[in-house]
């Protein structure tokens, strides 16, 4: 259930009139939960290459006296998450604890897809919906690591009968691409961890034109969902060198689900004519 004045939701109403320094260490805190709670603010200062003022003062600025009031509302909002993670992990290590390094794999990826249900916004949800059916284009972008995930995205969506390009390719193709976007048209723009510049560019550009967009990302208190007119946070945590996509690859599912559901005769009419073609054409090796 959503809490209308937690920690996350001050930090999101207020990250356009944050410092560096302090959306720095916004950052931190919603990635690190945890480990905020209990440490010190010279800690944390220190983590984030600042001082205990400026956490302090970051602090007073989402309007709490001070650092151990947030680290208090971080404590209210972690027992629930904490109690289901807990018996999750309770059960998957009761064979043979601590878990191996393929059961942490797993292990990480629920936590992920947990984490993202968690903090989806159901009321952004209807609203991407709406935003989706209603626009004329609908152009996903993702490069990097969210290349495979816009595609997919993209895929999807002119499968179920949306008119969505996909923007992804050199930086001259999309530079055309984007030149493309039109008032009408719908921008759902996916952007996680090393920040892809074409990615923020081409939304910001989008905006200008009128477009709406729609982020997906790793964090509030990252450039694309400040910009963006509905953004959707999710959970990337891994246990090497890159970030995991499962909570990603979820959410889109989510998308695909609610849209199948709010507009079902576009959608079976569509998957009818694909299956006619790919039949008709003998292009499927088990029909």
């Amino acid at each position: 259930m959503e809490q209308s004045d937690n920690l996350r939701s001050r930090i999101a109403r207020l990250v356009d009139d944050l410092s560096p320094k302090q959306k720095k260490i916004a950052r931190f805190i919603l990635d690190n939960p945890y480990l905020t709670s209990y440490i010190s603010a010279n800690e944390l200062g220190e983590k984030n290459n600042t001082t205990a003022a400026t956490v302090v003062r970051f602090s007073q600025a989402l309007g709490y006296d001070g650092y151990s009031q947030l680290q208090d509302m971080l404590r209210t909002e972690l027992p629930n998450y904490m109690t289901t993670a807990a018996r999750m992990q309770k059960h998957m290590s009761a064979e043979s604890p601590p878990l191996s390094n393929f059961q942490q794999v797993f292990y990480t990826d629920i936590k992920n897809i947990e984490r993202t249900a968690s903090i989806l916004s159901e009321k952004n949800l209807n609203a991407a919906m709406d935003a989706i059916i209603k626009a004329k284009r609908i152009w996903v972008i993702g490069a990097g690591l969210s290349y495979a995930p816009a595609v997919f995205l993209a895929h999807s969506l002119r499968v179920m009968g949306f008119n969505a390009p996909a923007l992804q390719g050199e930086v001259l193709q999309n530079a055309a691409d984007i030149s493309r976007i039109k008032p009408d048209d719908l921008v759902i723009a996916i952007d996680l961890w090393r920040y892809v510049r074409m990615t923020v560019f081409a939304a910001t550009q989008a905006k200008k034109t009128g477009a709406q967009v729609i982020a997906i990302t790793d964090s509030i208190v990252s450039p694309l969902a400040q910009m963006a007119d509905i953004a959707f946070e999710i959970a990337t945590e891994g246990i090497v060198h890159s970030r995991s996509i499962t909570g990603l690859m979820s959410l889109l599912n989510v998308f695909i689900a609610m849209l199948a559901v709010r507009v079902p005769e576009q959608v079976y009419q569509s998957i009818k004519r694909v299956d006619e073609i790919y039949r008709g054409n003998d292009l499927l090796i088990i029909t």
